[in-house]
């Protein structure tokens, strides 16, 4: 065996052969040490995340009860009872129903009087008139009729209008809801993610400071985190202002407490575009409202038209006047009459603007009409994309969960890093938000899909009229 000095070289071979062991033993010691931090920082994030998994496993979570329960239809039925658009088209109604009742008086006699006692200067100190008429109209082309029948349409038009207030408030109510039930799904979320993520944060910053791993791990960590707490506030703040909000419009106090009921699982549209069409043409209030509107002009025409007729009523008059040129009491019975010959072609020419104005109202209930149609075919081509969405969502919901199962496994076996880990598990809690939001949007189209049947069931197969 050959000794070596300090300062002495090796023999070119020897030489060779020591300074690769020694880089093989750096190497391995080196190996040795990061997959020891790897396994380290492996070992914070699964102690952090790995029981989310269960509090993410459900789309929607049990209720707590923090006050009394508030279901869909108490919602509903609240609001059409309390809420201020019903009320103020309910006096609307009522008003239109008693202007119908005083077109309506105008068929049976008019009785009035007038009376005067006084004193005055001269030869005759006392003053005294009194004059009573009673009066029944016997023809006027047609005239109070016309007007009658209008102010008819008229209540029938805010008894459709009535109905229609009601059905957009239910529509209002529906999407509200299922708005906050997603926003509280959400909070519960971002609280369990920040929850978390502040754990994890914690052991990842005395890894970092011992020096296990690199500080950048840490930093990212935090800045996940800092984004956790963002979005926890920003839908925090959305829930409170929807559930305000709905509390408003179903007509119960802010300070009551209230705890909503989880929605049932949706439904599928199986209506075809031809039954919902059918649907809304035979239930939608839009459409008579339009021909009834039409009809409403139609009346006015018919009144001016009116107005060439003589117009000729029977009176009854009795007559006592004294003063100093007179002294008469006396009954009389005859007939008054009043006739536009002509005006110069006044009369003429509103006829002629009011036969515009009906066709020009007929138009604009086409329109109407047709855009409500138009609306209904998009709401269903968008819920049928919708449902296909929702399924897509839940593949990739089942392949992220299985994927960051699988990270699992291979980051304690040391072929991966901690970090790609901490990316699959945010990717999977990222695709249940996405699911959850695509079946609230799709409960939403879903909800004015029914509205424009009245939320009454439309049956048939057909995809086209």
């Amino acid at each position: 065996m050959r000794i070596a000095f300090v300062g002495e070289p090796f023999p070119r071979g020897e030489r060779k052969g020591s300074f690769q062991r020694c880089r093989e033993e750096i190497m391995d010691r080196d190996k040795g040490w990061r997959n020891m931090k790897s396994i380290a920082f492996m070992l914070a994030f699964i102690t952090s995340f790995g029981n989310s998994l269960v509090a993410y496993s459900s789309q929607v979570l049990d209720p707590v009860d923090y006050g009394s329960l508030l279901t869909l239809d108490e919602a509903i039925s609240k609001t059409l009872q309390n809420h201020a658009q019903v009320k103020m088209a309910i006096e609307r109604f009522e008003k239109e129903k008693a202007l119908y009742k005083a077109k309506r008086a105008e068929f049976f006699p008019k009785l009035g009087t007038e009376i005067f006692q006084g004193v005055s200067t001269g030869d005759k100190r006392s003053v005294t008139y009194f004059d009573t008429l009673i009066e029944q109209p016997i023809f006027q082309g047609g005239k109070t009729v016309a007007e009658k029948n209008k102010q008819k349409v008229k209540v029938e038009e805010e008894t459709l209008k009535l109905e229609q207030t009601k059905l957009d408030l239910e529509l209002e109510v529906r999407i509200l809801y299922a708005e906050v039930l997603k926003e509280k799904e959400l909070t519960r979320i971002a609280q369990g993610a920040v929850k978390e993520l502040s754990q994890g944060c914690d052991r990842v910053k005395l890894l970092s400071d011992k020096e296990m791993i690199a500080r950048y791990e840490f930093l990212r960590t935090e800045t996940l985190l800092q984004k956790a707490k963002e979005s926890l506030v920003r839908h925090k703040e959305t829930y409170d202002y929807l559930f305000a909000f709905l509390k408003d419009t179903v007509g119960i106090g802010e300070e009551e407490s209230l705890e909503l009921e989880a929605l049932s699982d949706f439904q599928e549209v199986h209506a075809g575009m031809g039954s919902l069409l059918g649907a809304a043409r035979a239930n939608d209030p839009l459409y008579k409202l339009k021909q009834l509107e039409v009809k409403e002009k139609e009346y006015e025409k018919k009144s001016l038209e009116a107005d060439r007729y003589p117009h000729v009523s029977v009176g009854a008059k009795w007559n006592i006047y004294q003063d100093v040129f007179v002294d008469a009491n006396r009954g009389m019975l005859g007939v008054f009459g009043r006739w536009n010959i002509w005006d110069f072609g006044r009369l003429g020419s509103q006829i002629q603007a009011k036969a515009h104005e009906v066709e020009e109202t007929k138009w604009a209930g086409k329109i109407q009409t047709d855009k409500n149609e138009k609306e209904i075919r998009r709401f269903f081509h968008d819920a049928r994309a919708a449902s296909e969405r929702i399924k897509l969502c839940e593949t990739i919901v089942r392949e992220r969960e299985e994927a960051y199962k699988n990270e699992k496994t291979m980051v304690i076996a040391g072929e991966k890093g901690a970090g790609e880990l901490l990316d699959s598990f945010l990717a999977l809690v990222e695709s249940r938000i996405e699911h959850l939001q695509a079946i609230t949007e799709y409960r939403g189209l879903v909800a004015k899909l029914q509205r424009s049947a009245c939320f009454k069931p439309t049956e048939g197969e057909d995809n086209e009229e």
